[in-house]
């Protein structure tokens, strides 16, 4: 399954990164980046295990890891990361109308 990234879950990686490197440093930026595409991959291989919140946006579905939510949908043969928010945050106000 052919991976995407939409612009706004690559803008929420680029802060997650920037955070983690400031609060926790280089070593645990890593680690924590590195679970989250170890996660991307999981999800591309089997990606029926995971929740749906149709609520959210069309064919959304959830994946978890370490303190954030991964919004993903299936698109044909691609697997598409919408946005990786903290699991604190309140998502319906990322998408306030369903798509």
């Amino acid at each position: 399954m052919r991976l995407e990234i939409t612009p706004a879950a690559l803008e929420d990686l680029q802060s997650i990164r920037a955070y983690t490197l400031e609060t926790w440093g280089v070593e645990q930026e890593q680690a924590y980046l590195e679970g989250l595409w170890k996660r991307f991959g999981e999800i591309g291989a089997n990606p029926l295990l995971f929740r749906f919140r149709n609520d959210l946006f069309q064919h959304c579905q959830l994946a978890s890891e370490g303190k954030h939510v991964i919004l993903f949908r299936v698109e044909g043969d691609a697997l598409q990361i919408v946005r990786v928010l903290h699991s604190a945050m309140d998502f319906r106000r990322r998408f306030p109308s369903v798509e």
